[in-house]
């Protein structure tokens, strides 16, 4: 194993609770209650940018989900969605929409905008656990590889899209099917690598306990 020459910045213990802030606070993600409508909300920063002009991560590269759909529902600010082989859509504070499994997508807030885009999600209730894991972990890793002025690594990534059975889009021409297979191939194997080489987990400690804990300690 390789764990000498994998990129990890220091683990920046966080409380294990239903509210969680990034980037100085300007990030938000929240997990509500089980048995609500919505799993849970986020709030992207006004321009996709921090107070410094750095590029936020909570507007994410385009990506795909193997399982389940995705619904979105705007709360406040506006933002834009792009799925492939469609018209980017602009959605307002009221808006909804569902993102078909197997479609690869993304979303931002407006560029140039001044509003942070927040809104309310939801996915299939019984993978509720695995996707929570996945964004404490993934947003948690970012965050610090920020502070840190650690470059991202691809492998520990595909580690962690991994086990949320979502891999990242790598906009491949033609039918999407083959994309999807070479989407997910790519994932799958960076995973391996990563996880059994240089020794990349699919949840740290510092960043995730698991849902019952959160919730019972929040009552």
């Amino acid at each position: 194993m390789l764990k000498a020459f994998r990129t990890l910045p220091q683990l920046k213990a966080r409380p294990t609770a239903r509210v969680v802030t990034y980037e100085d606070g300007e990030s938000i993600l929240e997990f509500y209650p089980p048995g609500g409508k919505y799993l849970g909300r986020q709030v992207v920063p006004a321009d996709n940018k921090m107070k410094d002009g750095g590029k936020s991560f909570m507007a994410p590269p385009s990506h795909i989900h193997l399982l389940q759909d995705e619904v979105f529902y705007v709360t406040q600010g506006e933002g834009l969605w792009y799925l492939r082989g469609q018209a980017p859509r602009r959605l307002k504070a009221g808006d909804t929409i569902t993102i078909p499994q197997f479609l690869p997508h993304r979303f931002e807030n407006v560029p140039g905008g001044t509003e942070p885009l927040e809104f309310d999600y939801n996915y299939d209730s019984s993978m509720r656990e695995m996707e929570m894991r996945f964004f404490y972990n993934v947003f948690a890793y970012m965050d610090d590889c920020q502070h840190a002025k650690v470059p991202l690594s691809t492998l520990q990534l595909c580690v962690f899209c991994a086990d949320c059975w979502m891999p990242v889009d790598l906009g491949i021409p033609g039918p999407n099917l083959i994309n999807l297979v070479f989407s997910t191939l790519f994932m799958w194997i960076g995973a391996a690598i990563g996880r059994f080489v240089f020794g990349y987990h699919r949840t740290y400690p510092e960043y995730y306990q698991e849902e019952g804990n959160i919730f019972k300690k929040q009552s």
